[in-house]
């Protein structure tokens, strides 16, 4: 993939608000004690959240955890190469893999991939991204966490003060000094071979996070 000059800065630039949002922002969170279920159980950690509650969450995550031992995976385009500066960044490890649904290319990093965490990595992943439809999980999650007997912990965050994009996935962009809500709940692993069955697993454990994670800001 080539990251062109443009690419870095806008990788910069995202990291930078991250970065700020972490250091102004009032994190509320309950359930962090599920991480560290996971962590003490010595398997590998898939946090999953919406594509939109990225920002939201990037900078709590990158403050409570050991961000090194994460991977975020990144798509093989040019949003792909600004994301990689991003992820380099934050000090996670950017995975490249290729969108296309009938790519063996594709197949074969996601293979790597799993490799990978069963070596000990752990993984940040938006199953509705990189590009929708939005709160549809696509089967790359639940291959993975259960090729790798990972955990997934469903994470979920909401702030009243953010700026939501006008796109496909209503992106929060948290406002600097905002209070932020966030939910971390119990930890799940994908069982059998219906991908239908684990698409609609993951689909309600993470909307369930969602409703949780707005009500804990309304107060709820």
């Amino acid at each position: 993939m080539k990251i062109t000059a443009f690419n870095s800065l806008q990788g910069w630039v995202l990291f930078a608000y991250a970065r700020l949002i972490q250091r102004t922002a009032r994190y509320q969170v309950v359930g962090q004690e599920h991480v560290a279920q996971v962590h003490v159980s010595g398997r590998p950690l898939i946090i999953s959240a919406w594509h939109g509650m990225t920002m939201m969450l990037a900078g709590y995550v990158t403050a409570r955890e050991s961000i090194g031992s994460y991977v975020m995976i990144v798509p093989d385009d040019t949003r792909g190469a600004t994301l990689m500066t991003w992820a380099r960044r934050l000090g996670a490890e950017p995975f490249v893999i290729s969108m296309k649904a009938d790519s063996m290319v594709a197949a074969r990093r996601v293979l790597e991939l799993i490799r990978h965490m069963q070596t000990g990595m752990n993984l940040v992943i938006n199953p509705d991204g990189p590009y929708g439809p939005s709160h549809e999980p696509k089967d790359g999650l639940s291959v993975i966490a259960r090729k790798s007997r990972a955990l997934i912990v469903p994470a979920a965050a909401y702030a009243g003060a953010a700026i939501r994009l006008p796109r496909w996935d209503r992106y929060a962009v948290p406002l600097p000094f905002s209070r932020i809500a966030v939910v971390m709940q119990e930890p799940f692993e994908v069982l059998g071979d219906d991908p239908e069955h684990a698409r609609a697993t993951i689909r309600d454990r993470l909307n369930a996070a969602e409703r949780a994670a707005e009500e804990l800001y309304r107060g709820r």
